[in-house]
């Protein structure tokens, strides 16, 4: 679980920048300080107390409480956001503890979020605490492997922030702080092996550059941590790697799935059936993975005139024998006279 306290810590506070609108003096409202802060309350199913987030023992049909208590450091009252979540994978690799995912995983039977009770919103006083409480009740019948989740706790803007920049009437950039709370629910030390296979493949475009993008699915009940990814493009029947790259220290949440990018490099799509092959190496397993796929003509003129920085035209030689022919009337106009 090395990649939950990557994500968790003690308690890891993630701070998420959102662009609010554009200053007309361009002077910025001030950030916030973190005047909150997040500390889980361990049952008595709890493996290990030194581990900084949720790791409970469970039986089929569990009902408890899930107890976590927020600490106001602040001279005034905060109110808080408490959302519960269910692990995914964002676009990056990484075990996304945010809630931001919202299609869910085909292979996911019950998730962290099907179990626990409702997101809530608390006010906390002034240089003082408070304790909240959830339900979970874990399914009936017994799963395999690990359910993983968490909760995401951001505080809410207080008025005074929001009103100043209302009055700026333009863009600026403020921090947002959020928490993030990670559980992991198991009801047997037994050990599920991840399992990686390509669903869909198709083009895009990832920061305006055409890029192959190969959905990876993780569809066992366990984790994926320190993944290393190299990925080969081919045309079928061919053995020239026309696009290749590699990534490492990516993981993948239980019963998630991704689309894994191959840039082209500022290439431009082509039309013409594709294999591509990925070898996977992590802390859990091997895998070698191929799949075949077809760039069709309207696949390839959609993203070719969306993309920048590609060559337009590749008939340069037309305009220098354009400029050649030119240059010979000129000569021809000034020695007829």
């Amino acid at each position: 679980m090395r990649q939950i306290k990557r994500q968790s810590g003690l308690v890891l506070a993630l701070c998420v920048a959102f662009i609010l609108g554009l200053m007309m003096d361009h002077q910025p409202v001030q950030a916030e300080q973190v005047a909150y802060s997040v500390m889980p309350i361990y049952p008595a199913n709890q493996t290990d107390a030194d581990l900084g987030y949720y790791d409970l023992k469970v039986t089929p049909g569990h009902r408890q409480e899930l107890e976590l208590s927020i600490q106001n450091s602040s001279t005034r009252p905060i109110i808080v956001d408490v959302t519960p979540t269910t692990a995914t994978t964002n676009t990056n690799g990484v075990i996304d503890y945010t809630g931001t995912k919202s299609q869910r995983d085909y292979s996911l039977k019950a998730s962290f979020t099907d179990l626990i009770s409702s997101p809530q919103q608390v006010k906390v006083p002034a240089n003082g605490s408070q304790t909240i409480t959830f339900n979970l009740k874990t399914p009936d019948e017994p799963f395999r492997g690990q359910i993983l989740g968490g909760f995401y706790i951001t505080q809410v803007p207080n008025n005074q922030a929001d009103q100043a920049i209302k009055r700026k009437g333009g863009a600026t950039l403020t921090n947002r702080y959020a928490y993030v709370l990670a559980a992991k629910l198991t009801e047997s030390d037994e050990i599920v092996r991840p399992s990686l296979r390509l669903r869909k493949i198709r083009a895009g475009l990832v920061n305006s550059h055409p890029t192959i993008l190969v959905n990876i699915q993780n569809f066992k009940a366990n984790a994926v941590g320190k993944m290393k990814v190299r990925a080969e493009i081919r045309k079928v029947g061919s053995n020239k790697i026309l696009y290749q790259n590699k990534r490492h220290d990516l993981e993948m949440a239980p019963n998630s799935n991704f689309n894994y990018g191959v840039d082209l490099n500022s290439h431009s799509l082509t039309v013409g059936r594709y294999n591509i092959l990925l070898h996977v190496s992590s802390n859990k397993g091997h895998w070698r993975l191929s799949k075949d796929f077809v760039m069709t003509r309207k696949m390839v003129a959609k993203y070719n005139d969306q993309a920048v920085e590609l060559p337009r035209n590749n008939n340069w030689w037309l305009y220098a024998i354009f400029v050649v022919m030119i240059a010979i009337i000129l000569f021809l106009i000034i020695r007829l006279r």
